[in-house]
């Protein structure tokens, strides 16, 4: 699936200026919503509350700060995003007007940090969730983040059901947020190439996007 049109940067350029904000933005997040930032809010405790209440709530709150890091995360490594890894690597490699190495070599990394089992290929983890019709190459925690949180699709909300196995989504979302290295060798790249000015549309009208390149980062 290619990227879709609408919303589309006007440029190449504009596509690393928006990541670099909503990629700083992300981590700030990650940093401010910590499972152990607080205070866990639950209802008023009973004289005879089991202590093991607490240790359940810790969890619950675990769970939801994993699942709104997953969402927040997915526009990063979902291919056809507007600022996905794969589309940001491609726009250094086309905006390296000056062939600068540090942003040459920092692309690379970053493209080979971001790997195609962040995305999928985790039917291990899967076995034993899906339906016996369902195709192997369908991706369970899609549907947790789009039958739950971002749509209420009535079939992904049906194959989502497993997602109330905090244990089991807390391992799956763990193999996603490792695309947090990729993302932030990615940032530091671009936020170096941009406060260089070393970063320029190839296309003087703007739009880069019908130049060539090579692939970049899995899904390609």
């Amino acid at each position: 699936m290619g990227e879709g049109k609408r919303g589309k940067p006007s440029s190449e350029l504009e596509r690393l200026q928006i990541f670099a904000q909503l990629a700083t933005e992300y981590f700030r997040m990650v940093e401010l919503f910590s499972a152990d930032g607080g205070p866990v809010p639950r209802e008023p405790a009973e004289p005879a509350e089991p202590v093991d209440s607490v240790d359940a709530a810790a969890a619950e709150r675990t769970h939801w700060i994993e699942l709104f890091r997953a969402v927040l995360l997915r526009k990063f490594i979902v291919p056809d995003e507007h600022v996905s890894l794969k589309l940001v690597v491609r726009a250094l490699r086309l905006c390296n007007y000056a062939a600068d190495v540090r942003i040459t070599e920092g692309a690379d990394q970053a493209a080979t940090l971001f790997t195609d089992g962040m995305i999928r290929g985790r039917q291990k983890l899967m076995s034993g969730l899906a339906p016996d019709d369902q195709d192997d190459a369908h991706d369970l925690f899609e549907d947790v983040l789009y039958g739950r949180l971002l749509h209420g699709d009535a079939d992904r909300f049906r194959r989502s059901g497993w997602a109330e196995d905090y244990a089991r989504l807390s391992t799956v979302a763990a193999g996603r947020f490792h695309a947090e290295h990729a993302l932030r060798k990615a940032l530091d790249v671009v936020s170096y190439g941009l406060a260089q000015d070393l970063l320029r549309s190839p296309d003087p009208g703007g739009d880069a996007g019908g130049a060539s390149c090579a692939d970049a980062g899995p899904g390609a």
